[in-house]
C-alpha cells in the first residue's frame, strides 16, 4: 500500500469505484471524466495555508498588477490565482492497494449497487496519453515554505484524507488570466481504452439480478471484458 514516504511502483492495483450510472456511461463512451478540482468535493482542494501562505505573502506583501492606484495585495493575488488553479485543474482519481477498501465501497458507491474497476498503476500511466498520473501525499495544509506551483498543491490532502491512498490523473488547462474569469467547463472527458481493465469487480452486497445486470451491460458494450466481471472479494463467505 502506498504511503507518504513511497511513491507507488508500477505494478500495484489501482481502483477506481462508482455507482452504476456512473460506470453505464464509461462503457458507452469509453471515456473517463475528469472534475474539476473545485468540484471534487473537499474545499481544501487545491489551497494555500499556514506556511506556504505566509512564505507567499512575505515575498509579495504588495503587488501593483492592476494599476498604481489599486494596488492587490498578496492576499487578494492568491486568493485570485488559486481560484483560477481551481477552475482550470481537472482530476480523475484512483486509489492504489493491492486488495479492496471497504470504506471506499461504502463512500463512494451507493448501498449494494456498486462497481469497481481494477487495472495497474502501468496500464493507468499507459492508458492517458500525455496527462499525468500523479501520486497524492498526505499532510497538514502550508506545512513548508515554498513557492507553489499546481501540480504541488493538486497533490496535497489533509490527513484525515490518507485511507484513499491516491494517484490523480491530471489534466492542466493553460489560463488567460483576462479571459478566464470564469469556470468555462464542468470537467472534461478523456478518451480511454477499456482494454487497460483486469477486473470488474461488483458489490459485495449487491443480490444475483444486480450482477446479472452488470455482466448483461458489459456485454452489451464492451464484450471484450466481459470474463473479467467478479464478486467483489469480500463477498467470499466465511467457511462455516
Amino acid at each position: 500500500m502506498m504511503t507518504n514516504d513511497r511513491a507507488p511502483v508500477d505494478s500495484e492495483k489501482v481502483w477506481r469505484y462508482m455507482g452504476f450510472s456512473r460506470f453505464v456511461w464509461l462503457l458507452q463512451k469509453k471515456q473517463l471524466w475528469l472534475s474539476r478540482a473545485d468540484l471534487l468535493g473537499d474545499p481544501w482542494e487545491i489551497s494555500l495555508a499556514g506556511d506556504q501562505l505566509a512564505h507567499v505573502i512575505s515575498r509579495h506583501p504588495l503587488t501593483d498588477i492592476l494599476s498604481p492606484e489599486v494596488p492587490e495585495s498578496a492576499m487578494q493575488r492568491s486568493a485570485r490565482i488559486i481560484r483560477l488553479w481551481r477552475w482550470h485543474t481537472f482530476v480523475n482519481c484512483w486509489s492504489v492497494s493491492n486488495h479492496e477498501s471497504h470504506a471506499l465501497w461504502r463512500i463512494y458507491c451507493p448501498p449494494r449497487e456498486g462497481v469497481a474497476i481494477q487495472t495497474t498503476l502501468a496500464k493507468l500511466r499507459a492508458s492517458v496519453g500525455d496527462l499525468r498520473v500523479l501520486p497524492v501525499t498526505y499532510e497538514i495544509p502550508g506545512c513548508n515554505r515554498r513557492t507553489p506551483i499546481r501540480e504541488d498543491l493538486v497533490t496535497k490532502k489533509r490527513l484525515m484524507f490518507a485511507y484513499e491512498q491516491e494517484v490523480r490523473i491530471v489534466h492542466f488547462a493553460d489560463i488567460n488570466d483576462v479571459e478566464d474569469i470564469q469556470p468555462k467547463t464542468l470537467g472534461h472527458s478523456l478518451e480511454w481504452e477499456l482494454g487497460a481493465v483486469e477486473s470488474i469487480r461488483v458489490h459485495p452486497e449487491a443480490d444475483h439480478s444486480f450482477m446479472e445486470t452488470v455482466r448483461t451491460t458489459v456485454e452489451n458494450y464492451a464484450p471484450a471484458l466481459r470474463d473479467r466481471v467478479e464478486w467483489s472479494a469480500m463477498n467470499a463467505p466465511p467457511p462455516f
